[in-house]
C-alpha cells in the first residue's frame, strides 16, 4: 500500500506542478508565446519549431492547441498555419520525459528553498517576480513528483513480479494498457514516466515498454477528442490534428520496428544501444521519435491534414463570426493606421448588435442557436480588439495617439458589456413558453433602440444626439412598468420574476446604449463638451443611471 500511495502522491504532485507551472508561464510569457506563434507562418518548419518551443515551455500540447485555436478564430492564423504549431507542441512535451530520466533531487531542494525565501521576503508582491516564483514552485513540485514516481517501484518484490511476467506482456495487452492509461491521465508523457520508473526498477523490459508507450501515445490523441466535448469547428479540427500526429507517429515507428525485425536488424537492441544501455534514455528517445515521426509528415502535408480535419469537423457559423475583418498584427507598426482599423472593427461590432436580439415579428429570422453562435463570435472579436489595442499601447504610442487608444479601449469594453446584456436579455425572453405582452414590448423596444444605434454609426452627430436623448432619463417609465407588473396577475411566480429580470436588463441595455452613443459622439465633434468628457449634469445623470441599474 505504501508503494501505491507513493506513486499516487507522485502523480498528484506532477499534475499540480504542471498546472501551476503552465498557468504562471502563460501569465509570464503569454504575450511572447502568442507573438512567437504569430511569426510561425513563414514555413511548416518554422511553425514546427515555434510549436516545439511553446510545448517545451508550457509542457502542455493542449495549451498550445488552445492558443493556436484562439489565434485562428481571431483571424491571426489560418488553420493551415496552425497545424505545424500544434504538431510541434507534441514534440515539445517530450522534454518532460527526458527530465524524468535525470536525478534532480538536489535541484528540487534548492528550488523549494528559493521559493520559500522569496515568499518570506515578500518578493511575490512584485509583478516582475510573482509569476516566475510560481513557475519555480511548479517546477519543484513536478521534479519532486517525478522522484516519488521513480522511487516507488524500487520497493517492489522484483523476483515475484518477474515470475508473474516471466513470459512478458502480450503486445496487444501492453498497447491497450498504455492507451487506457493515457486516456485516463489525458497525457502520453505521464504513462511513459511511469514505465520509465518500472524499467529502472527492473520490473519491465524494453520490449514490453515499447508497446505500452506506443499505446499511450495514441491514447493521448484520442483523449483530446473525447475531452473536447461539444466543441465544434476550428477548435475540434485542431483536436483531430492531435490524433493524426499520434496515429502517424505510431504507424511509422511501428513500421520501422516491424521491418527491422523481419530484416534481422534487432531494432530493440539498436534502441538500447542508442540510449547508452540506459533503459530510461532508450525510452525517452522512443517517445521523442514517436512525436517527431508524427509531427513532421503532418506538418509537411498540412494541406491534406487540413482537408481531413475540415471534413471531420466542418467550420461553424461561430468560426466565421469570430474573425475580425480589419485589425491585423502587421498594422501595429503604423499607429494611425492601427487606430483607424480598430475603430472600423468597433463600428462593425456595433452594427452586429441587432443580430443578438430576436425579431419577434419575423420568427424565421434565425433561431437561438444562431444567435448564440453570433454572440460568441462577437465576443471573440471584442477580445481580439482589446488585445490589439493593448499590444499597440505596449509598443509606446505617442501621447496624442495614446488618448485615442484608451478611448477606443473604453468603447470596446462598453460594447462588450452591451453584448453580454443583450445576450442575457435574449435568453430571458426566449425562456418564456408564452411570452407576455410586456416582454414582447420590451424586446421590440430594445431592438428598435439597438437598430437606431447601429444605423447611427453611418450617420452624423445629430443621429447620436437623438439616441443620447432617447436613452436619457427613463426612471418614471420603468417605475410605471414595475408598478404595472406588481399589480398584474403575474405578481407572483416564475413569470413575474423573469419579467422583472427582463425589465432590469432592458434598463441596463438602454443605459449602455447611451454610454456607447456618448463615446461614439466624442470623435464626431471634439469641441462638444458633452460628447468629449460628459461633464457636469450629463455625467451626474449617467452615474445616477448606473446606480439604478
Amino acid at each position: 500500500m505504501a508503494i501505491i500511495a507513493q506513486i499516487l502522491a507522485g502523480l498528484g504532485l506532477l499534475f499540480v506542478g504542471l498546472k501551476i507551472m503552465s498557468t504562471h508561464l502563460q501569465q509570464a510569457t503569454g504575450r511572447r508565446v502568442r507573438h512567437l506563434l504569430r511569426t510561425a507562418t513563414r514555413s511548416p518548419f518554422a511553425g514546427l519549431l515555434c510549436g516545439t518551443l511553446a510545448g517545451a515551455a508550457t509542457q502542455s500540447s493542449n495549451a498550445v492547441a488552445v492558443i493556436s485555436g484562439n489565434l485562428v478564430r481571431g483571424g491571426v492564423l489560418a488553420t493551415r498555419d496552425a497545424i505545424p504549431i500544434v504538431a510541434g507542441g507534441n514534440v515539445g512535451t517530450a522534454a518532460l520525459v527526458f527530465v524524468a530520466a535525470i536525478d534532480f533531487r538536489l535541484l528540487v531542494l534548492y528550488l523549494v528553498a528559493m521559493v520559500g525565501f522569496g515568499f518570506q521576503f515578500k518578493l511575490d508582491r512584485r509583478p516582475a517576480f510573482k509569476e516566475w516564483m510560481g513557475v519555480a514552485l511548479g517546477l519543484a513540485l513536478v521534479l519532486l513528483g517525478l522522484d516519488y514516481i521513480k522511487q516507488g517501484p524500487r520497493a517492489l518484490d522484483v523476483s515475484a513480479l518477474a515470475a508473474v511476467l516471466d513470459h512478458g506482456i502480450s503486445p496487444w495487452v501492453g498497447f491497450l494498457l498504455g492507451l487506457i492509461a493515457a486516456a485516463v491521465s489525458q497525457s502520453s508523457s505521464t504513462p511513459t514516466i511511469l514505465v520509465v520508473a518500472l524499467m529502472q526498477a527492473q520490473v519491465l523490459g524494453l520490449d514490453d515498454s515499447i508497446v505500452i508507450v506506443m499505446g499511450a501515445n495514441l491514447g493521448s490523441g484520442i483523449s483530446a477528442v473525447l475531452t473536447a466535448g461539444e466543441l465544434e469547428g476550428t477548435g475540434r479540427q485542431l483536436c483531430y490534428v492531435h490524433v493524426l500526429v499520434k496515429a502517424v507517429g505510431c504507424l511509422l515507428v511501428g513500421a520501422v520496428l516491424l521491418t527491422g525485425g523481419w530484416l534481422g536488424a534487432e531494432p530493440v537492441a539498436l534502441l538500447s544501444q542508442m540510449g547508452g544501455g540506459k533503459a530510461s534514455a532508450s525510452l525517452s528517445l522512443l517517445f521523442l521519435a514517436l512525436q517527431v515521426a508524427g509531427a513532421v509528415p503532418v506538418s509537411l502535408a498540412r494541406g491534406v491534414t487540413e482537408a481531413i480535419a475540415a471534413r471531420l469537423s466542418p467550420p461553424t457559423m461561430e468560426d466565421g463570426a469570430s474573425k475580425p475583418r480589419f485589425i491585423h498584427e502587421r498594422a501595429l507598426g503604423d499607429f494611425a493606421t492601427a487606430l483607424d482599423l480598430a475603430e472600423q472593427e468597433i463600428m462593425r461590432l456595433v452594427k452586429l448588435l441587432p443580430t443578438l436580439l430576436p425579431d419577434l415579428d419575423q420568427q424565421d429570422q434565425g433561431g437561438p442557436a444562431e444567435r448564440l453562435a453570433l454572440w460568441r463570435g462577437a465576443n471573440a472579436i471584442g477580445v481580439a480588439i482589446d488585445q490589439f489595442l493593448s499590444d499597440l499601447i505596449a509598443r509606446g504610442v505617442p501621447r496624442g495617439s495614446l488618448q485615442t487608444a484608451l478611448q477606443l479601449q473604453a468603447l470596446v469594453e462598453t460594447v462588450r458589456t452591451l453584448q453580454d446584456t443583450l445576450h442575457a436579455f435574449t435568453e430571458v425572453v426566449e425562456g418564456f413558453a408564452d411570452l407576455p405582452p410586456l416582454g414582447f414590448n420590451l424586446s421590440e423596444s430594445l431592438r428598435t433602440i439597438i437598430l437606431s444605434l447601429a444605423d447611427a454609426t453611418d450617420g452624423d452627430a445629430e443621429d447620436l444626439d437623438f439616441i443620447i436623448t432617447l436613452a436619457g432619463d427613463r426612471s418614471d417609465l420603468l417605475s410605471r412598468i414595475r408598478r404595472q407588473l406588481a399589480a398584474s396577475a403575474l405578481g407572483t411566480g416564475e413569470d413575474a420574476r423573469q419579467l422583472l429580470l427582463a425589465t432590469s436588463l432592458f434598463e441596463r441595455g438602454v443605459w449602455l446604449v447611451r454610454r456607447s452613443a456618448v463615446a461614439l459622439r466624442a470623435p464626431a465633434n471634439e469641441a462638444n463638451p458633452v460628447g468629449n468628457a460628459v461633464p457636469g449634469e450629463a455625467r451626474k445623470r449617467e452615474e445616477a443611471d448606473a446606480h439604478r441599474t
